[in-house]
């Protein structure tokens, strides 16, 4: 009676055990990525002799709400997409990419100052856009990262558009490596802001930096 007694406590307890041991060994850690690249200044018409004399601020990219989230979006189909779990943005991609639009700019040295904020001063010019699309298609057949964007550069004071820089990139991936997927993504934005800094320096280029009014 003594034996069958303890068989009731002891088999509930190792039961316990085993199920608490199953939980831990199958549970899964959210993993983050983020967006990151290094200028590379090679290309000399990207350089200036002279810095041109504006101050630029670079504002925060807006975004549709439907990528307005840590979770990373994939997109089966055109009216089909989900967000995964476990795969997340270390930052939100809005802000990553206008600290990495601002930061490109800076280093190339086109302007005499551009900056995320301007406490004490005013600038001259803002750059502005929105974030149409960050996102990984994928299907049984093909897999690729895509990244949508227009970027605007606009007279801080009057709001006048000056340029529009506008994209809509997609290259497949071999294989579902969400490393590869951030790396490509940063590699878009590296190129597409070459593209967008070659324009304003043709902008202001042929506008002489000493004549260029601006309203205010």
């Amino acid at each position: 009676m003594i034996e069958s007694t303890r068989k009731i406590f002891v088999y509930p307890i190792l039961a316990l055990i085993v199920l608490m041991s199953a939980c831990t060994a199958t549970s899964i850690r959210p993993k983050y990525y983020i967006l990151d690249y290094r200028p590379i200044l090679q290309d000399d018409e990207l350089k200036t002799d002279q810095p041109f004399p504006f101050k630029v601020q670079v504002q925060t990219m807006k975004i549709p709400r439907t990528f307005d989230r840590v979770n990373i979006v994939v997109r089966y189909s055109a009216h089909q997409l989900d967000y995964y779990r476990y795969r997340l943005w270390a930052i939100r991609p809005q802000i990553t990419i206008s600290d990495l639009i601002a930061n490109h700019i800076s280093s190339c040295g086109i302007f005499e100052q551009c900056s995320r904020e301007f406490l004490d001063e005013q600038p001259d010019y803002e750059i502005t856009g929105e974030i149409l699309a960050i996102e990984q298609f994928e299907n049984k057949e093909y897999s690729a990262a895509h990244l949508a964007m227009k970027l605007y550069l606009r007279s801080y004071d009057t709001y006048e558009i000056l340029l529009m820089h506008e994209f809509d990139e997609e290259e497949e991936m071999p294989g579902l490596k969400m490393e590869l997927f951030a790396k490509t993504l940063s590699d878009m934005l590296n190129e597409q802001m070459d593209q967008f800094i070659l324009r304003m320096i043709e902008y202001f280029g042929n506008n002489d930096p000493g004549n260029v009014e601006l309203t205010k």
